[in-house]
Order: structure tokens, then sequence, then C-alpha cells
């Protein structure tokens, strides 16, 4: 569903509700976004996407039936602000930390962050323009938005405490917008309440920052940069050579690292084992590679053997117990797909 404002001015709004089957197509829903995530729980995937996107303004819920490592950055200028949406969300990390009850996830397209979300955890997000929140900022406070805040710290990735009423009235508000536009999206036909909304937002946001509350363990700590810093890497050449990184003593010595650094680091950061990791990029790498249609002359077992899987009988295992479907079903998805959009 789309629909836009009208009514003079240059702003353009639309509500879009979105489904998918298939976590890869799921991480690029998101409106102006860089994102790729891998599956790394077992099952058939069902994501869903509410989104209000406008030129300076973003909010969105998701949700997915599997749990998903994500890594994510939003469009130039935008600071995002993250939430849980679901009454239960244990086993959420944000940056390697743990989401706890008394703050919001905080980040800009200075720096890519990543995310481990659980099954059926829901997300709420509010992607603001920098310039919108600093010229907010000064007009509440009457002075210059860079006293109250400057860009570095409104830009700095981070877990934000706050107050539980703080907390449940974004989180009221966010409901509410999405709730209203999913029943009501003629609202969107009018500036005036699409501008009215938009300075609601900007106020609850606002309220978070003024005055500055005592913030949660910064999620840039140095040693804890390096855990991550060393996910990132592996994860960077399990994609880029998976023939070469089959076995964890291969990923150690290419990382230099101990197996136990290296078991601790993806313990602290995605609360997985890096064996499990590896296997899940792999066979996410498999899934992408059957639904490029550059890549459709070759068989499925030439694709799996070049990402490291030997045993054909154990692959299809694995493969359908992560995704719920055998890869042939995923190949015939992806042709229908391309023949649709031929067509």
């Amino acid at each position: 569903m789309e629909y836009a404002t009208s009514g003079g001015g240059s702003s353009f709004a639309q509500f879009q509700l979105k489904r998918t089957e298939d976590v890869h197509i799921h991480a690029q829903q998101l409106q102006s976004w860089e994102q790729e995530y891998e599956q790394v729980s077992r099952g058939p995937f069902h994501g869903e996407v509410r989104e209000l996107t406008a030129p300076s303004l973003q909010i969105f819920e998701e949700r997915a039936s599997c749990a998903t490592v994500q890594y994510c950055k939003p469009w130039h200028g935008g600071i995002w602000i993250g939430l849980p949406s679901t009454a239960s969300y244990d086993g959420l990390r944000f940056m390697g930390h743990s989401v706890a009850d008394a703050v919001v996830m905080w980040a800009s397209n200075e720096q890519p962050f990543d995310l481990l979300v659980p099954a059926a955890v829901g997300l709420y997000g509010v992607v603001l323009d920098l310039r919108d929140l600093q010229q907010h900022l000064s007009w509440r406070e009457g002075v210059p938005s860079d006293s109250v805040w400057t860009a570095d710290a409104l830009t700095a990735a981070r877990l934000h405490s706050l107050g539980t009423a703080q907390r449940q009235r974004m989180a009221g508000l966010v409901r509410e917008v999405l709730r209203n536009l999913e029943e009501n999206p003629h609202v969107l036909q009018h500036s005036a309440s699409y501008h009215a909304m938009h300075h609601a937002i900007l106020g609850v946001v606002c309220d978070l920052l003024i005055p500055q509350a005592a913030r949660h363990p910064a999620a840039d700590e140095p040693s804890h940069r390096r855990r991550r810093a060393l996910v990132r890497r592996a994860r960077q050449l399990i994609l880029e050579r998976p023939q070469d990184f089959l076995h964890l003593s291969q990923l150690c010595a290419a990382l230099h690292v101990t197996r136990r650094t290296l078991h601790n680091c993806f313990d602290t950061v995605l609360g997985i084992s890096p064996a499990a990791y590896l296997r899940e990029v792999r066979l996410n790498a498999v899934r992408r590679a059957l639904q490029d249609p550059d890549l459709a002359h070759l068989s499925i077992t030439d694709v799996a053997a070049q990402l490291g899987f030997w045993h054909m009988g154990h692959f299809g295992q694995e493969y359908k117990a992560l995704f719920g479907e055998p890869p042939s079903q995923t190949r015939r998805n992806a042709i229908g797909r391309q023949l649709c959009v031929c067509q």
C-alpha cells in the first residue's frame, strides 16, 4: 500500500505494509537503508514490515519468525532510534550488548551497527534527519543546538538510558502512528496531519535527550569494539572465501586468535558459537546464490560445493532445517519471481 501527501509543499509520505518469506528479501524492505541479514534459527521465514517514509522521517515496525543477525546502516544524515515492539525480547543484542528495559538503541549512518534479533521479536524504529533534530533541540531550549548535544554526540552509536515512562511514551506513539496509518492511510493526503505527526515524533525524541539521562555503558567501549570488529572480520572472510574457512582452525589462523578467544568474542557479541555462525553464514550465502539469476546456470550441487558443502545429503538437511524448504524450492521460487518481473 502506498499513499502520497497532497495540499501544497514538497513533502511526500507513503505508508507500506510488506510481507516476505525470505530473509534476504526481508533485509531489503526498509527504504534507503543498507542492510544484510543472516537467518540463524531454524524454520520457514516469515517477515513483516510496517513503514512510513518521507523525505526526513521514517517510522517502522519490523518482525520476523526466525532469529536474524543484522548489519545495518540508515540513510545519509539519518539518526535511528530503536526499541522492542514486543513484550518479550530476551536475547536481543545491539552491537553485542544486551538490550535492557531502560534503554533505547541509538545509531546513525556514520557507523554501521549490528543486531542479533531473536525469533518473533519485533522492533520499532524511528529515523530522523540530523538537521531537523538539531533545529528542534535549538527551538526547544532557545539556544544553539550544539550547546545541548553536539553533532558527534547525536550520531554516536550507543544504548541510551531513559526512564520507563519515556520509553513507554515513545513506544506508544510509534505504535499509534503505524496502527492509525494502517487503518486510515488517507490522512497522508493532508500535509497538516503529516507535519503534526512529524512534530510529535521530534518532541518525543527530544524528551529522551533533555535533560540528558545517565547513559548505559558505551556501545563502542574499546574492548567491546575489538570483539565486534573481530566478529565482523570473521564474517567478511567467510563470505569472501568460503572454501578457505570450512573449519574454525582455519578461521582462527587467519584472524591470529585462539579458539577460546574466537568463542568468547562470538559469545559476547552474538550469543552463539562461531561454529554455528560459520555454518549459518555459508547456508545464507547458498540461498543468495540460488536466488541470483546470473548464477542460474549453476547446479545446486555446484553452488553448495563452491561454498564448502561436500556432503549433499547433510547440506540438504541443514538447508531445509534452517530455511524451512529444500534448496530446489528456493531456486524454483526465484525463477518464478524473475518470470513475473519479465512479463
